[in-house]
């Protein structure tokens, strides 16, 4: 593995909601998805265009939220954040796709109006399914969470299998104590 880990397409450090499939793919296959913790100080808003077998690429946003000047009329907004599963570890869920964007965007304002409140944790969110959606001429799938509580960040273990190794030159998180993780993450 590249110490930059920039030349293996990716691999299991992403998840993406497939509104077409109604299902959550990790490592090129469907999962069950259940509860997941969003790191919210990870998230970024951009221009993003995607496209299939090739890497995405982003413009981000300085501020976010705050859009710049679109690269190109196939450009659309998105998203991109950190999340931890257990079925995933610790992944990248970013997308630009119109349900996605929905779904993801009503969750996150409740995670961060409440994050002044909760600081030093991090929300641990349901996943309640998914709801159709006419979009124009088109249909498509909205993800659907809930919040159900705020964890302390240092109880989830972030550097689940699915992250790529740091850099040898910064040190390894350290991870919390096994009760730590069962006390406060009971998925």
């Amino acid at each position: 593995m590249s110490i930059l880990n920039i030349n293996g397409g990716g691999g299991g450090s992403y998840i993406r909601f497939m509104p077409s499939a109604n299902a959550w793919i990790f490592n090129n296959a469907e999962i069950t998805m259940d509860t997941v913790v969003f790191d919210h100080d990870t998230i970024k808003t951009g221009w993003g265009l995607m496209s299939e077998g090739e890497a995405p690429s982003w413009v981000w946003d300085e501020r976010l939220g705050v859009s710049g000047e679109r690269p190109s009329a196939d450009h659309k907004r998105g998203f991109s954040i950190k999340l931890y599963t257990k079925a995933t570890g610790t992944v990248e869920w970013s997308s630009t796709g119109t349900g996605p964007v929905m779904g993801f965007d009503v969750i996150f304002e409740e995670i961060w109006n409440g994050r002044e409140q909760n600081h030093g944790k991090v929300a641990m969110c349901k996943y309640n399914g998914s709801e159709a959606k006419k979009v124009g001429k088109g249909n498509t799938r909205k993800p659907l969470f809930s919040l159900t509580k705020w964890v302390s960040y240092e109880a989830v273990p972030w550097a689940g299998a699915a992250e790529a190794p740091a850099p040898a030159s910064a040190p390894a998180p350290k991870p919390a104590p096994a009760a730590a993780i069962d006390d406060d993450l009971a998925f």
